[in-house]
């Protein structure tokens, strides 16, 4: 078996993790080889591999390491570029370099360069944090910055505030400032924390299907008090009807919860989620809201409902119908 090379990846849904990774590493490398003399950060977009290629080969100045990360060049660089520093990666690397690739968008697996460092370097992929796993890392999280929860409270956050470490550090952080020591409540949850768009999604549709139309309505309202898109919004409803859709059809014909994941291309959380709320709706209830849905989109599109960021009465008065008619199947 070939040697391993000393050239990392790291990648992931999780960029917060990744990003902590990469930063660990590199306050770990300017303690051992005396500052960031030796450090040099690429961004992949612009990079050529002739650059690559002196900066890995420079050796360090009074140092025995020389650190280079590189910073989304699997998902930014251009295609030529990654052909040569793939050819790169394949000839000798210095034993005194040390080369970091770190991404914040999910890189292509079946690229050649991909491929390269899966073979002779050591990617490591950060997922996204769900369930237990997600409520530990709030508590851990909030424990650092002395915030004072329990997993209660972590898990309401984390159905609040959705499953972005990046968004959820900040809410911490916030709630940290109000709370001034005392324990945090769903009230101060509810109050202070900007409910992720997913998470509202959910929420909404939920309200749906337990034919809650005050909920429904009150949810619609906050997000588009919140300042999101409508057509953002709008698509996300559609989308998840349409994953509802499928998942009934699945659950129609007999199959389970784990043959369902493995056949939707979606999010296990998200195919969770539509498994729970599917015995709520019919399948045909469903066609016919998501029909409902795409006439929406369609009457947007064709300018037949009016909508502009000043003025979205026609749209808003569509959707609260839209509600008013589901809750009443």
């Amino acid at each position: 078996m070939a040697t391993k090379k000393n050239v990392y990846l790291f990648f992931g849904e999780d960029t917060y993790s990744a990003h902590k990774k990469m930063t660990f590493w590199r306050n770990a490398f300017e303690e051992k080889h005396g500052g960031d003399m030796n450090i040099e950060i690429l961004e992949g977009k612009p990079l050529l591999a002739n650059d690559f290629q002196s900066n890995i080969q420079s050796a360090p100045f009074l140092a025995d390491k020389r650190l280079v990360i590189v910073k989304d060049f699997l998902s930014k660089g251009n295609k030529e570029e990654q052909k040569k520093i793939t050819e790169i990666l394949e000839e000798e690397i210095p034993d005194f370099c040390i080369i970091v690739f770190i991404e914040y968008e999910s890189p292509d697996k079946r690229s050649s360069l991909y491929k390269k460092i899966n073979k002779v370097g050591h990617p490591e992929e950060f997922k996204e944090l769900m369930g237990p796993d997600l409520i530990r890392w709030i508590q851990k999280r909030a424990q650092e910055i002395g915030l004072n929860i329990d997993s209660q409270i972590a898990s309401y956050i984390g159905e609040q505030a959705g499953s972005d470490l990046w968004n959820l550090s900040n809410e911490l952080e916030k709630l940290k400032t109000y709370s001034s020591g005392k324990q945090i409540t769903k009230d101060d949850i509810e109050n202070l924390v900007h409910p992720n768009l997913t998470t509202s999604i959910f929420k909404f549709t939920d309200y749906l299907a337990h034919r809650n139309a005050k909920g429904s309505l009150k949810t619609l309202d906050i997000l588009i008090e919140s300042g999101e898109d409508m057509m953002k919004i709008i698509f996300m409803i559609v989308r998840h009807f349409r994953i509802l859709i499928q998942v009934k059809d699945l659950i129609d014909r007999g199959n389970s919860k784990n043959d369902i994941i493995g056949k939707i291309k979606e999010h296990p959380y998200t195919i969770s989620t539509a498994i729970q709320q599917s015995p709520n709706f019919s399948f045909e209830t469903l066609r016919n809201i998501y029909d409902e849905l795409l006439q929406i989109d369609i009457g947007i599109k064709t300018g037949k409902i009016r909508m502009s960021a000043d003025d979205k009465k026609e749209i808003l008065l569509a959707l609260e119908k839209f509600v008013l008619e589901v809750c009443q199947k």
